[in-house]
């Protein structure tokens, strides 16, 4: 969930709020991507506008891209998106694949890559 922040000391900002994905949600993903993208630990998923253009992109445990199939990616980014409909996915989101967490870009790839 995305919220907007004031400690009337500050012009607002946007701070991202990490939440788990629905059970239902979690499977089809994991599911989806076992096949397709079997080393994938992490998604990036974020909207380009004003395309409406949706994308995702996987990673891997030493954090290099795991290529998807083409149509996959966009499939997956609005599947997650519509588990989390209060996230601005104008700003890029990662989704750890073993918990189902969504958190800000580049927190959980940062974890994988360091091993924390």
């Amino acid at each position: 969930m995305t919220l907007l922040m004031s400690t009337g000391h500050e012009p607002s900002r946007i701070v991202d709020v990490p939440a788990r994905m629905s059970d239902r949600t979690i499977r089809i993903v994991t599911e989806s991507l076992r096949t397709v993208a079997p080393t994938a630990l992490v998604v990036r998923v974020s909207v380009s506008e004003p395309e409406s253009l949706w994308l995702a992109r996987a990673y891997g445990q030493d954090g290099a891209e795991v290529q998807l199939p083409f149509g996959v990616d966009e499939a997956l980014a609005r599947w997650v998106a519509c588990d989390q409909p209060g996230r601005d996915w104008r700003l890029q989101h990662d989704i750890d694949l073993s918990t189902g967490i969504v958190t800000a870009a580049g927190s959980i790839r940062a974890l994988a890559t360091t091993g924390r």
